[in-house]
């Protein structure tokens, strides 16, 4: 996929730059989680190089789900402190996503200063991609870059309204991720699929599917599988599934039987209402599976990390993969990613996505409106 990038001809001293970033990350206690691999060390380059062209950077993200109102919980102040840190330069946040006092205060801003709107999903007209609110983020910046591949599946006005109304390119991390997610798999290729709402994973598995030498499933996603499969499960899990996930995990079932492979074993609470984890056989299994491979393509923990007793699974396949060192190894998913490398696990990722679903999306062959709006 060819997408505009933007040049130094595109970018003078003073120019008014919207650089839309995807800073949805972790906060606890008002502090970011968000590592040497998350999302906003990977933007903070192109922060460097557009103020280094004399720019004046205007930064915008979401945080969450406020719904269109504004939720002090929500706000991106720790989101500016994390990257005044990494820039080592100070970062403004303006009090609103738009108005005279905003505009205002980016006209009276000098080359090289970098500003950031307060979260936009505080304003309606975000999520509802309404033209008046595009126009009026529009209305802030002479150029629009797009440097958020994580948002770049949702029609919002940071996203797709606001690229009407301006000359719009595409960012440095942007690219990065198309030409990583656009390669031609190495063989043999392993598709390892975890987490939950099988409904979101279904298009990859169909599409990643033929190209895939082996297929691992775990997490939530797995159940249905084994339900479709008429394979042992806990009773009481049993009974939680889906009808619409079965008979989707049965269509995938009858494609690619020959190369999918399930949990063997699971680990429940103690209640045994609960899967926690897929079980030391399976991991053995997995682990058999994945050497040789050549490429590796994983999206999801293999159990709920939130719990001390559903993390060994996916620990132990990021272990393997440090060890291994596939040619290629592609990390998507917020929840693994954050997860992995608060545990120092991302040694065997040639290269971590800071995309979930957008990722998914892109690679299941949809049109993404953000990237639409580029080519």
């Amino acid at each position: 996929m060819r997408i505009r990038a933007w040049t130094t001809g595109d970018i003078g001293i003073g120019t008014r730059v919207f650089l839309r970033i995807d800073a949805n990350v972790p906060i606890k206690k008002g502090v970011v989680e968000d590592g040497d691999r998350g999302r906003i060390a990977q933007t903070v380059p192109e922060i460097i190089r557009l103020c280094a062209h004399g720019a004046r950077v205007i930064l915008a993200t979401h945080l969450g789900d406020p719904k269109g109102k504004v939720d002090e919980k929500l706000s991106i102040k720790p989101i500016a402190k994390a990257l005044e840190r990494r820039l080592k330069r100070k970062v403004v946040v303006l009090d609103g996503v738009i108005g005279k006092h905003v505009e205002k205060a980016i006209l009276e801003m000098e080359p090289g200063e970098i500003v950031m709107l307060e979260n936009l999903r505080f304003e309606k007209g975000e999520e509802e991609n309404e033209v008046a609110f595009s126009k009026s983020l529009a209305r802030l910046a002479d150029v629009y870059i797009n440097n958020a591949f994580g948002v770049c599946h949702r029609a919002h006005a940071s996203v797709l309204g606001i690229t009407e109304y301006l000359p719009s390119f595409a960012g440095g991390l942007l690219h990065k991720e198309i030409k990583e997610l656009s390669t031609v798999p190495l063989h043999p290729f392993v598709l390892i699929m975890g987490g939950a709402k099988l409904s979101t994973k279904i298009p990859i598995l169909e599409a990643l599917g033929k190209k895939a030498d082996k297929i691992l499933l775990g997490g939530a996603i797995s159940l249905p599988f084994l339900k479709a499969l008429e394979l042992p499960m806990p009773v009481k899990p049993h009974g939680l599934l889906l009808p619409a996930d079965v008979a989707a995990a049965k269509t995938v079932i009858k494609k690619y039987r020959s190369k999918l492979f399930v949990p063997i074993d699971l680990v429940l609470d103690d209640s045994e209402e609960k899967v926690l984890d897929v079980g030391p056989d399976t991991i053995k299994l997995f682990a058999s599976e994945l050497k040789g491979a050549k490429e590796v393509l994983w999206n999801g923990p293999m159990g709920i990390i939130e719990f001390p007793g559903g993390r060994k699974a996916t620990e132990s396949i990021a272990k393997l993969l440090s060890k291994n060192k596939p040619r290629r190894a592609i990390l998507g998913g917020g929840d693994s990613v954050d997860y992995l490398e608060k545990k120092n696990l991302l040694g065997g990722f040639t290269h971590v996505s800071t995309g979930g679903g957008a990722m998914l999306a892109f690679l299941a062959g949809e049109k993404l409106p953000g990237l639409e709006a580029l080519k």
